[in-house]
Parts: C-alpha cells; sequence; structure tokens
C-alpha cells in the first residue's frame, strides 16, 4: 500500500485520531456533570480472512483522546483498524456532524477530498447504534470507514479498510460491517 514518496495509511489513519479529538469550544463551566467516567464500548466483528492481527504498542493519550486500537494486515497490501475512542469532552456538535467530521478527518488525511457517505444501524446492547459509513479512493487506494463519536456519551468507534484501489474487495467490506455489533454505547441511539 505504501510506495516511495507516499505516507502509509496506518500513519494517516493514526493522524486522523489528532484532528477527530473533541476540542470543545465550551470551557469547563458549561460542560454537562457526568459523575460516572465513560467507558469503551465492545466491539464485536469478524476481519476478512486473509487478515491477521499485527502488533501494536499500547496507545498514549493524545488532544483529549483515548484510543485502543487494532491492526490487521493481508498480504495483497490491504489493512485493517479497528479503533475505540474516549474523548475529554465534547464539541458541542449534534453526534452526526462530530462522527461526519471524524470520518471526512480519516478520509482527509488519506488524501480523499470526495467521499460517500452513507448510514447503518449496528445492532448492539442497549439497542442499535446509528453508524455513519465513508467510501472514496485516490488514483491509487481505496478507503472504507464506518464509526460513530459521540458528544454526549464521549464515547467513539471507528472501523477504517484501505486497499491498493484495485485490491478493494467490496463484498469483504459489506461482511466486515454485517459482523459489527456495538454494546455498552451510551449515546443517543436516535437514528439522524
Amino acid at each position: 500500500m505504501t510506495t516511495a514518496g507516499r505516507r502509509p495509511l496506518t500513519v494517516l489513519v493514526a493522524g486522523a485520531l489528532l484532528v477527530t479529538s473533541g476540542c470543545s469550544g465550551k470551557d469547563d463551566a458549561q460542560a454537562p456533570n457526568n459523575p460516572t467516567p465513560p467507558q469503551y464500548v465492545t466491539l464485536s466483528y469478524t476481519p476478512p480472512a486473509d487478515m491477521t492481527e499485527v502488533s501494536l504498542p499500547a496507545s498514549t493519550p493524545s488532544g483529549g483522546v483515548r484510543s485502543e486500537v487494532k491492526l490487521f494486515r493481508s498480504s495483497d497490501g490491504c489493512q485493517l483498524r479497528v479503533v475505540r475512542l474516549l474523548i475529554d469532552k465534547g464539541d458541542g456538535t449534534e453526534d452526526q456532524d462530530a462522527t461526519y467530521n471524524m470520518l471526512g478527518a480519516i478520509m482527509k488525511v488519506s488524501g480523499i477530498s470526495t467521499f460517500q457517505a452513507n448510514g447503518l444501524m449496528v445492532p448492539g446492547d442497549p439497542g442499535p447504534v446509528p453508524t455513519l459509513t465513508a467510501s472514496g479512493a485516490t488514483s491509487t487506494d481505496a478507503l472504507r470507514a464506518a464509526g460513530r463519536l459521540s458528544n454526549e456519551s464521549l464515547q467513539g468507534y471507528q472501523l477504517v479498510y484501505g486497499c491498493p484501489k484495485a485490491k478493494l474487495v467490496e463484498k469483504k467490506w459489506t461482511a466486515l460491517t454485517d459482523s459489527l455489533r456495538v454494546d455498552g454505547f451510551t449515546g443517543s441511539l436516535e437514528e439522524h
């Protein structure tokens, strides 16, 4: 997926975490009193069969974002990054806008200026979680992403699947999103 002069997808997606850190225009006095700290959601999913997990060092909090990241790679140059996020405070935007901004940042740092976004209801407990998907490509790479970021519950998650353009198999992405389950999400479950 990387060639001379291009940054690897893993670096680009990691950079998107910093862009989506939930910087707030509110001061702490205006922030709602949240007695229980946010908890990571539990993600269940089935990566494509040809992918193997790659060991990563534990991530350190950055810009008000804590994350747990898993990375999977295949021999054809495709990779899947699964991220669970917690943010220190929201920026006051509605969840659908925060989620769109998060996925848009992932696309932008990957060199994709125009992408398509769609909604997806992901099963889970306490209920189905409205999730956004994004798809786009450069002249050489294709990227698919799904996720949710909540300024209400300060929780988030993202799945980012990237391949050399000729190697992306849409059925693998569809099977992955069909297998996704999100438990423990406490933000709004209303469809946008």
